[in-house]
């Protein structure tokens, strides 16, 4: 099969509907904002283009956490010179808590790329790196590899002080195989959900609304630059399942 000829439901699984789908989990310690990166991809799908919705939006929570959370579509990124129409996706995760870890199990079923969703606060230290030990042990010599990885720090609006050096997660992340050693920057980002949630706020109460807004969407090009750090860690690993399920299609 010819690169030109080939399509995405060549390389993933297909659902009722006969859409290619890929599923991303968000695999992080509780507390992290997790469920704050899924509120802005909430506002963006409501104010970009809810016609291109393809599944509903579904949050179960218990005791105020996020238990599960379903979102999708997305524009795939070109790869190699081929222009991918649009690819579903599902975006899951569950709570941190330890008393969760079985739901982590299912949720981890038949995941195509993860996102390591960790917290910049340095008392959260101890809790990412026993997260990012139990998803590498969930997926075993897949992780990385098979199994795409990006790591995602949150919290990065806070102060100096109180966050743990970016070093450190770099170099914990290279030891346990999680990312690279080289092209560091594609496989861990950093940024702040509250920050994203709160620019988009701002738009939609601005009097200067139509600056941003075009037949009441927004416009893609007006994102502000702390919605592109969220957004960018799942462009990322789609951009990487990609890669991977093509290469492997073609033999390169």
């Amino acid at each position: 099969m010819s690169q030109s000829e080939l399509q995405l439901s060549d390389i993933f699984s297909v659902d009722k509907d006969g859409k290619p789908t890929i599923k991303i989990v968000l695999f992080g310690p509780t507390l992290a904002g997790k469920t704050s990166m899924l509120t802005v991809f909430n506002a963006l799908r409501r104010m970009e283009d809810p016609d291109l919705i393809v599944s509903s939006l579904t949050k179960i929570q218990e005791y105020g956490r996020t238990v599960f959370f379903d979102h999708s579509v997305f524009q795939t990124p070109p790869f190699k010179g081929k222009k991918f129409d649009r690819l579903r996706y599902h975006l899951w995760t569950v709570p941190g808590e330890e008393r969760h870890k079985a739901q982590r199990d299912i949720v981890m079923r038949g995941v195509d790329a993860v996102l390591l969703f960790l917290n910049f606060e340095k008392t959260a230290w101890d809790l990412n790196v026993k997260t990012v030990k139990e998803a590498k042990a969930k997926i075993g010599e897949k992780f990385g590899k098979k199994i795409p990885v990006v790591a995602y720090i949150n919290k990065s609006d806070l102060p100096p002080e109180q966050r743990t050096d970016k070093r450190a997660f770099i170099t914990f992340l290279q030891d346990i195989a999680a990312i690279p050693k080289e092209n560091v920057a594609n496989y861990i980002m950093t940024g702040s959900c509250l920050n994203a949630r709160n620019d988009l706020l701002t738009i939609l109460k601005s009097e200067n609304r139509d600056e941003y807004l075009e037949n009441e969407r927004l416009k893609t090009s007006k994102r502000p630059d702390s919605v592109w750090l969220v957004v960018r860690p799942i462009q990322k690993l789609t951009q990487l399942v990609v890669q991977q399920r093509m290469e492997v299609l073609q033999g390169i």
